[in-house]
């Protein structure tokens, strides 16, 4: 039967333990600088996005605060309530372009775009709006939930300069875009379009398909009854005359 012969474990005598020490203390000099320099570079690297996180958090707050004050302009107590001078409503613009204009990464940023069409559009400088409005889409197109809304109100800024085309496109984006709030209500505005153009084809798909889409939307019970007023309007039409013909066509009187 054969056995396993169990090495000793391997000692170290003092005088090669105290050779490796002075060989780390050797290594450790060697690379003291260089172990300074990393921890340095550290320090360094960590203070700078410290102090980097804590501005964007004071510009930030600065943004809310510019945020705030043109909000509450348009915040009324009341129903009864006054609507806001036009001297507030330029201050407020004045102020909603300030927090695009000096915070434009702020979290603030996208909303006081947003309420710069609107206080222009108060104003009905229309012009403006429309132009806030674009530049918005431009800067802030991420911004899901205010997109939509933005492509609204562009629509009426257009509407009141009478740039229907441009407005219908407006609207067609809405519909276009997968969970808009307000799809039934540019749906709506389509079909009125079409109604003022005299689209009635026009006018009864979309007023369908808002019916077909948006059941419970509050343009329903209105798309309901326009759809039967131009259903009646056809029905009561008086037929077209027959064009009498052409000299050119008729037949020759007899002889």
């Amino acid at each position: 039967m054969f056995k396993i012969k169990k090495e000793k474990p391997s000692t170290m005598n003092p005088a090669q333990m105290v050779g490796s020490m002075e060989q780390f203390a050797d290594a450790a000099r060697e690379h003291w600088t260089w172990l300074i320099a990393g921890v340095a570079v550290a320090v360094v690297i960590a203070v700078a996005v410290a102090g980097y996180f804590w501005m964007w958090r004071q510009e930030d707050r600065a943004a809310e605060d510019l945020l705030h004050q043109g909000m509450r302009i348009f915040s009324q107590t009341s129903p009864a309530a006054a609507p806001p001078r036009p001297e507030e409503l330029q201050k407020a613009v004045e102020t909603f372009r300030k927090v695009v204009a000096e915070y434009p990464h702020s979290s603030a940023a996208p909303q006081a775009a947003y309420m710069l069409g609107n206080a222009l559009s108060d104003l009905k400088d229309w012009n403006a709006a429309a132009k806030a409005y674009e530049d918005f889409l431009n800067h802030y197109g991420d911004q899901k939930i205010l997109v939509p809304l933005v492509y609204q109100r562009l629509a009426y800024a257009q509407l009141s300069q009478g740039k229907v085309d441009d407005a219908e496109k407006a609207f067609v984006t809405i519909t276009q875009i997968a969970g808009a709030p307000n799809k039934d209500h540019a749906l709506y505005e389509l079909a009125r379009i079409d109604e003022v153009l005299s689209r009635r084809e026009g006018a009864l798909a979309h007023y369908q398909e808002l019916l077909k889409d948006h059941p419970r939307s509050p343009y329903a019970e209105e798309a309901s009854i326009r759809i039967k007023t131009l259903d009646a309007k056809k029905t009561s039409a008086p037929p077209s005359p027959t064009p009498s013909p052409s000299p050119a066509t008729q037949a020759p009187a007899p002889k």
